[in-house]
């Protein structure tokens, strides 16, 4: 136990830091269901009691699937309602006992009500006709009185940290105090008693004298029903031993609680906070029975260390609820520190899995769940299956959960568990991709590949990622590159034309195996977007000719329109003005390329050659990141609908060298200063555009603030040497921020 001393200390006090700097983080995503199953398969809520949910393995948050525990007040609202009315009957409606027990706004009527009964004023009118002589309901309007008053205190988060951080929190007055606890005394009344007591319990601890809790839950103890009133109590006593820094004494009780009150194991298991081994060690001495030795040790396996808690606990009675949630803990962050493993070689993979895997604990789970003494032996043969598949045992874990298929319960849930278990195993074992291994793989897959989920707790979706991943690996392996392309999408494939060609064959082949049909159900790129991709990069190569003929066998190409005119060429770059100005034509991919082609042949034929040259120096401007129509290069293959271009498509998508060309061409073929001014400040734009690719968007640093916004271009010398006389310069002047600068006007 000497080797846990620093370890149980620093876990107890991470979870605590941890917890104080997730609670906004928790917040801010707390109006949807956290999944758990991007890292995990091992599905806890198969196997073990609600009341441990939130205690199961998350890294991410306080509390699994919750975050943060904010049930603090309302925790035992429906359990308050069915009690009190189960005493009252129908002496008083559903919809005024829920009122006066639990909206905040009825301390107004309630305190009508007891002014009615003591002091025979009238009584609210929506309370008119309850009878306010009968005994029952004067105790009960008599106990709200006065539980109102000391819910003032008491219903400020009663956590841990509010005891050391010096917030004010309302005293309960000593007299009421006397009053409650006379109440208590006198009262006849078996259920009323029992509630003057908790009531009495807690105004002791928000009063300015909390330590006289204690011994009122001394002299109290032996004679008030153990029940949930009876372990909230114990509790506040808890509560207060902390705040006396007895730690011992406090940490005992909260296990006491935990294990006693299923409905307090959140609330307890976050004030649990041995401050060193030295306190655990006390609280553990306290211990009178094997369930609460059993109880201390679970919460120490919460916090620092499964393997051992679950050790001691088996020792002191295998059959201990409290064995299950740590079992899920166990395996469910030995498969999530397993899963982080990056691979590219299955072999390598299942070497570094097995070499990897906690050893002692494969060797826990697996002796524990051969001798049976627990009282779920399925959850154990299944996680004992799990660690061995893990391990590379892999006729072990099926022998293990056929086991637990025998054993298990008939519920949906437990039913997808244990088929995923199988497939995982069934596949970790296969080494090379045949069709016999694919016909034995295909049902399974299958099922996994188009699993309908109705419970929303059943984690899936870290084996599909890891099957694709794991499957394409073998294929890579074995040089078969179309299949593995398919199990595992890989961004850079279509950068190879070999691999461009191999998939075109394969999906324009007409007959496919069931097996490749199901790889083919789970990519998600189409013949359609092939021929798309390499039509629009064949008309980055000028190959325009060649494009269109792609771009023809391309459903996207006819039909995606672009957003603005594509031929327009403006001083200032501004997408959102030329997508929202009205077109005459609307252009798709397939009709713009057209137009380029019909441009390009009388430019070669020499046919107004400016217009011509002009207008395709636009068009392949706006074609590249800077231009008006990038929706032409946006696409499922190319991938590149943001402000950064990967570094694979930057020549093509950053370069505005054909613009540049056919500007030049337009320049020399211009017979006005107008047309030369306009041609000369284009091709600065493509001046300053490389200017900016060079030292921008080719940096790794690309988001951050440019040093250098513009230079003295060449273009903005010769705009101003030689067509300073043209109404064009005047435009140039009026919309270029960065021309007007370079010319001292700003």
């Amino acid at each position: 136990m000497r080797k846990k001393n620093s370890s149980f200390k620093k876990s107890v006090m991470l979870f605590s830091l941890a917890a104080l700097a997730t609670y906004g983080i928790v917040w801010a995503c707390a109006d949807g269901f956290m999944e758990y199953d991007y890292d995990s398969s091992f599905t806890p809520e198969v196997y073990v009691d609600e009341s441990y949910t939130p205690l199961f393995y998350s890294p991410q948050d306080v509390f699994y699937s919750i975050g943060f525990d904010d049930d603090y007040v309302k925790r035992f609202n429906d359990d308050i309602v069915m009690e009190w009315s189960a005493y009252l009957k129908d002496k008083i409606t559903k919809e005024q006992l829920q009122y006066l027990l639990l909206n905040d706004s009825a301390v107004t009527a309630i305190n009508q009500l007891y002014n009615a009964v003591w002091k025979k004023t009238p009584a609210p009118a929506r309370f008119s006709k309850l009878n306010l002589a009968d005994e029952k309901i004067k105790g009960f309007i008599e106990f709200m009185h006065y539980a109102r008053i000391v819910e003032v205190s008491s219903t400020t988060p009663a956590y841990s940290w509010y005891y050391d951080d010096g917030k004010k929190i309302p005293a309960v007055d000593p007299k009421l105090i006397v009053q409650i606890e006379k109440l208590y005394t006198d009262t006849k009344d078996t259920f009323l008693k029992n509630r003057y007591w908790f009531q009495t319990m807690k105004a002791y601890f928000y009063s300015k004298n909390n330590q006289s809790i204690v011994a009122f839950f001394e002299k109290t103890k032996t004679s008030v029903p153990q029940n949930t009133l009876y372990y909230r109590g114990m509790a506040y006593v808890a509560g207060a031993h902390y705040k006396k820094k007895n730690y011992a004494a406090s940490n005992y009780m909260y296990s006491v609680v935990f294990d006693k009150c299923p409905e307090m194991r959140v609330v307890t298991t976050y004030n649990f906070h041995p401050q060193e081994q030295s306190d655990f060690q006390a609280s553990l001495a306290m211990a009178k029975t094997t369930d609460e030795k059993a109880a201390l040790w679970s919460l120490f396996g919460y916090y620092a260390d499964e393997k051992l808690a679950i050790q001691e606990i088996y020792k002191l009675n295998p059959a201990s609820a409290h064995l299950d949630f740590l079992v899920t803990r166990l395996v469910n962050k030995e498969e999530v520190r397993l899963n982080a493993i990056a691979f590219t070689s299955a072999e390598e993979y299942r070497k570094t899995r097995k070499e990897k895997l906690d050893k002692n604990a494969l060797q826990i789970v697996t002796t524990i769940a051969k001798e049976e003494k627990t009282t779920k032996p399925y959850l154990w043969n299944i996680a004992a299956g799990y660690m061995n598949t893990l391990a590379g045992n892999y006729s072990i874990a099926t022998q293990l959960f056929d086991k637990a298929e025998k054993q298990g319960p008939k519920s949906e849930l437990a039913f997808l568990q244990l088929h995923l278990m199988r497939v995982i195993n069934t596949l970790s074992a296969v080494t090379k991709m045949d069709s016999q291994v694919e016909n034995k793989l295909l049902l399974d897959l299958t099922w996994l590949y188009n699993i309908k989920k109705n419970d929303a707790t059943f984690r899936y979706q870290n084996a599909l990622n890891w099957s694709q991943q794991y499957i394409a690996s073998l294929y890579k392996q074995q040089q078969n590159v179309v299949l593995a392309e398919l199990f595992d999408r890989d961004k850079k494939f279509y950068n190879t034309n070999s691999n461009l060609e191999a998939m075109k064959a394969f999906l324009e082949r007409p007959t496919k195996s069931p097996w490749e049909q199901l790889a083919l159900g789970i990519y998600d790129i189409t013949l359609s977007d092939i021929y798309e991709y390499q039509a629009v990069t064949t008309a980055y190569a000028g190959k325009l000719d060649n494009a269109i003929a792609l771009m023809e066998r391309s459903q996207n190409g006819k039909d995606i329109e672009l957003l603005g005119n594509p031929f327009n060429g403006k001083i200032k770059d501004c997408h959102d003005c030329d997508h929202a100005a009205t077109q005459k034509v609307k252009y798709t991919k397939l009709t713009f390329l057209k137009k380029m082609k019909e441009m390009q042949d009388h430019v070669d034929k020499g046919e107004d050659v400016y217009n011509n040259s002009s207008l395709l120096g636009n068009a392949y401007y706006n074609m590249t990141y800077f231009g008006n129509a990038r929706v032409f290069y946006y696409g499922a293959i190319m991938d590149q609908y943001g402000n950064y271009i990967d570094k694979d498509y930057q020549s093509i998508l950053l370069s505005c060298n054909l613009a540049n060309q056919y500007y030049q061409k337009a320049f020399d073929a211009a017979t006005t200063p107008e047309q030369k001014a306009k041609c000369m400040y284009m091709m600065t734009k493509c001046e300053r555009n490389a200017f900016y690719t060079e030292k921008y968007h080719s940096s790794n640093d690309f988001y951050s603030d440019p040093e250098v916004s513009f230079l003295a271009w060449s273009g903005f010398k010769k705009l101003k040497a030689d067509y300073s006389n043209t109404k064009y310069y005047k435009e140039v002047i009026n919309e270029c921020g960065y021309f007007r600068k370079y010319l001292g006007l700003e």
